[in-house]
């Protein structure tokens, strides 16, 4: 969960800048924003229905707000392979891996050191 990602990713967090939760009946949203080691700050958007991952978002962004890299599920881009899931990098999306918060912070872990 959100609330203990400092303590599950010490080299990479610095600290929770916000955290907010929403939950009704069988929907559960989390929202979050996340201070890096390097600066860079992660925005964290995840929604479970039903207790399952159902939607996320998740990007990095410059101290200054720019899109560093991100990632979501959102049905808006059918050409990619791993539809829904994709990346927008540099202008560009691209097929994803990733699927949850700790995939995330398993890439991040190898772009940040």
């Amino acid at each position: 969960m959100i609330p203990d990602i400092p303590e599950r990713y010490p080299a990479l967090v610095v600290a929770v800048s916000y955290l907010t939760h929403r939950l009704d009946s069988t929907v559960e949203q989390f929202k979050a924003e996340v201070q890096l080691v390097d600066g860079s700050r992660l925005y964290i958007n995840e929604v479970y229905i039903d207790g399952e991952l159902r939607k996320y978002a998740y990007y990095r962004l410059t101290p200054g707000g720019e899109i560093l890299q991100g990632g979501d599920n959102a049905p808006h881009h059918p050409e990619i392979a791993s539809y829904p899931h994709h990346l927008h990098q540099q202008g560009l999306v691209q097929p994803s891996a990733v699927r949850s918060l700790d995939d995330v912070m398993t890439l991040l872990e190898t772009h940040i050191k």
